[in-house]
């Protein structure tokens, strides 16, 4: 998970050395605490697409809504928004899209933000009167970060989340498992709960996934909710959570390739 161990980390290796932490060359692996019967999979197992040369670490971000599809760098769940940001050096644009209907409304990101720099291990943006810091770090889907004032935190994921949606009324995430992968559902409709800096999701399934080309779908079992599943079309900028039989589109969601 994003801990504050891991940003305590990230800031003494900046110190030290005077840059910016370096990307790992290996994506994280599950932490220590969490003790595994049979091996986690591996980076050339994870039911992802494949990721050609030159290419983000991520197949997709971004939103739908009346106008189409909009790609986007960072996706922050918060209980009453999703914050969706596309920069572009020290500027691009930023959209609110409010809970659990509403218009996106794009506000265009101040130049005069601070941006990326070497010197920092967040990047901090200026929209539409608030400031967005998001984390720079070994995250493969990009969703963490603060959104500064009452909501505060996004959704802190776990750094090997590889797949995440964003509904009307719930985000579902997708993250390496001990052999197996997990899916946390957070509900909107309930309150947010925290093992120190770690928010727990209300509800734990596990699965596992499967996918060619543009369309990857992701089946888990449990107990309340018994079972869930999530398809990415990738051509068509689709993403669909399916909760016991009940089906709710993907307002926003990212997918990593390996």
């Amino acid at each position: 998970m994003i801990r504050l161990r891991s940003l305590c980390l990230l800031t003494i290796a900046a110190c030290k050395s005077g840059a910016p932490p370096a990307e790992p060359v290996e994506p994280p692996r599950l932490d220590a605490v969490e003790a595994c019967a049979k091996p986690a999979l591996t980076a050339s197992e994870l039911p992802v697409p494949m990721r050609p040369p030159s290419a983000f670490p991520w197949a997709e971000v971004g939103f739908r809504d009346a106008q189409g599809w909009h790609p986007a760098t960072h996706l922050c769940d918060l209980p009453s928004r999703v914050v969706m940001l596309a920069t572009a050096g020290k500027g691009g644009t930023a959209w609110s899209i409010p809970r659990p209907t509403g218009a996106a409304k794009p506000v265009s990101i101040q130049p005069s933000s601070k941006g990326c720099t070497p010197d920092s291990v967040t990047c901090s943006w200026i929209a539409g009167g608030e400031t967005i810091d998001t984390l720079k770090g070994p995250q493969w889907v990009p969703t963490s970060g603060w959104v500064h004032g009452v909501e505060d935190m996004c959704r802190a994921l776990p750094d090997d989340t590889i797949a995440v949606c964003s509904t009307a009324t719930k985000l579902a995430y997708v993250e390496v498992g001990c052999g197996d992968l997990q899916l946390g559902i957070h509900d909107e409709s309930l309150p947010r709960r925290y093992d120190l800096d770690v928010e727990i999701p209300n509800a734990r399934l596990y699965g596992s996934g499967e996918g060619a080309g543009d369309r990857w779908t992701y089946r888990f079992k449990g107990a309340k909710p018994a079972s869930a599943s999530l398809v990415f079309d990738l051509a068509a900028h689709t993403g669909v959570l399916e909760v016991d039989g009940q089906r709710e589109d993907c307002i926003a969601f990212g997918l990593f390739r390996r």
